[in-house]
């Protein structure tokens, strides 16, 4: 048996972070989260996501009963670096790997879940990450900045330089003439 390892919300503006694990034989699905207050000053300088992965993996595995004669597949993402080490070292057959197929689908499309639980519109957002839906996320927090600062991972350094104050440029189409 193959358990597969994968991190999802590590680069998104808004929110914890998803950890998937996913047994490839019988499909069995576990999802826990990294609540966003361990991105959040102080605990994001201390790297208290690290710990908590860990703790996490920790419980999954158990939920799943995993065995350390099954194969471990970790996703290479820093955020899972420290479950990789400690598996390891207590003498799990540990393969870190790029995760891409089912369980990338599957913590994806929950990472998704859980943004449309803290308020986003499930229709403006897509599985892919990146500069979309990053916007996506920073105009719907800028949208009510007061009460859904609390959901953004603060620990960030370009947060408060930067994105915090960051608003949406008008469009300005100028003297341009329009014919029908």
């Amino acid at each position: 048996m193959v358990i597969r390892i994968d991190d999802a919300g590590w680069g998104d503006l808004i929110g914890g972070c998803l950890l998937g694990f996913l047994r490839q034989e019988t499909g069995e699905y576990v999802v826990k989260l990294i609540d966003v207050s361990h991105f959040q000053p102080p605990n994001f300088i201390r790297k208290t996501y690290l710990e908590e992965a860990l703790r996490l993996a920790k419980e999954a595995l158990k939920e799943l009963r995993v065995t350390k004669e099954e194969e471990i597949e970790i996703c290479t993402g820093s955020v899972l670096s420290e479950i990789r080490l400690t598996l390891m070292e207590e003498g799990y057959k540990v393969k870190p790997t790029h995760i891409e197929g089912e369980l990338q689908d599957l913590v994806e499309n929950s990472l998704l879940d859980y943004y449309a639980d803290l308020g986003v519109p499930r229709e403006n957002l897509t599985v892919e990450s990146g500069r979309d839906r990053f916007y996506v996320l920073l105009r719907w927090v800028m949208e009510d900045l007061e009460r859904r600062e609390k959901f953004v991972k603060t620990g960030w350094n370009s947060w408060n330089n930067k994105w915090r104050y960051w608003r949406p440029k008008k469009k300005n189409f100028g003297n341009r003439k329009t014919s029908l």
